[in-house]
């Protein structure tokens, strides 16, 4: 879903928390929704948490990954339109560009099998990225100005769908490259050679039978060394991100696919069901098949 509108100020808008934003846009349970907002020209304020609003100016895009509720302003005070009555019935705007008018491009980013993904838990409440001008990686670029065309044409399309994906993970690598981003965790691991090693090991064979030592042998460090670093770089230890990306990649075959639980425990590193079902509820909560009923409802 997107919005590509222009408003004259004042104009202020609530966006909702990600259940209100679900239940707005008719969203799957289990997608995680991801709102962004866009500034095509002017700008608007940013109001979350209770904080002091932040400005975010032209060719700039704020996303919010933690789903909480946010309003969105710019002029004097005024009363707030409600995101869910603004896609029922629209809120004056102006379809002509002005030198005052804010023009925006909104929408949400649906991410699938996120209980554990470490992307999502290492991003922060907010961040904001250029999609223009010096430093600016010209395919986030490219991104933004498809974006604006397709958005343009309709609110829901295939092509906009795929242009949304490019222009998601080229914000996160933007963001992923900022000061910021690298004082820890698993952006500042990204940026380690021996530890992004060490997770490529993990993400592509996550059925192996991963110890301390064996990952530290793949990237030819002694075991003492590893396992510091890796909890001084990622905040968590090696055999804990283990579980949790078995748990992950679990939650996909689970969703996509009709393979028996058995034929999952083995994929990702368990020798029974049993096991594998204990270590599911542990950090998802649920048991597998609950999970999957769930999923698919």
């Amino acid at each position: 879903m997107l919005l590509h509108e222009r408003y004259d100020p004042p104009w202020a808008i609530e966006v909702p928390s990600q259940e209100g934003l679900r239940a707005a846009l008719s969203a799957k349970p289990d997608a995680s929704l991801i709102p962004f907002h866009f500034v095509r020209h002017g700008a608007f304020d940013l109001h979350y948490d209770g904080a002091k609003p932040v400005r975010i100016p032209t060719g700039d895009v704020t996303i919010c990954p933690s789903g909480a509720a946010h309003r969105m302003s710019f002029g004097s005070k005024t009363k707030a339109v409600r995101l869910a009555d603004l896609l029922k019935a629209g809120m004056p705007r102006t379809s002509e560009e002005t030198g005052h008018a804010t023009e925006l491009i909104c929408g949400v980013f649906q991410l699938r099998n996120t209980p554990l993904n470490p992307l999502v838990a290492a991003l922060p409440r907010v961040l904001s990225v250029k999609t223009n001008g010096a430093g600016v990686s010209p395919l986030l670029d490219h991104a933004a100005q498809m974006l604006a065309i397709e958005a343009a044409k309709s609110r829901t399309s295939f092509i906009a769908s795929r242009v949304l994906e490019v222009f998601f993970a080229e914000a996160i690598r933007a963001y992923s490259q900022a000061e910021g981003a690298l004082a820890s965790g698993w952006f500042k691991a990204l940026n380690d050679p021996k530890i992004r090693l060490a997770l490529s090991r993990m993400h592509d064979h996550p059925g192996a039978p991963w110890t301390v030592a064996a990952l530290a042998d793949t990237i030819r460090m002694s075991p003492s060394r590893f396992a510091a670093r890796f909890r001084e770089v990622m905040g968590q230890s090696a055999m804990s991100y283990v579980s949790g990306w078995r748990m992950t990649v679990a939650c996909q075959h689970l969703r996509e696919s009709n393979e028996p639980l058995d034929v999952i425990a083995g994929a990702v590193g368990y020798q029974d069901v049993a096991s594998f079902s204990r270590a599911f509820k542990a950090l998802v909560g649920e048991s597998p098949a609950k999970w999957r009923t769930a999923s698919r409802r």
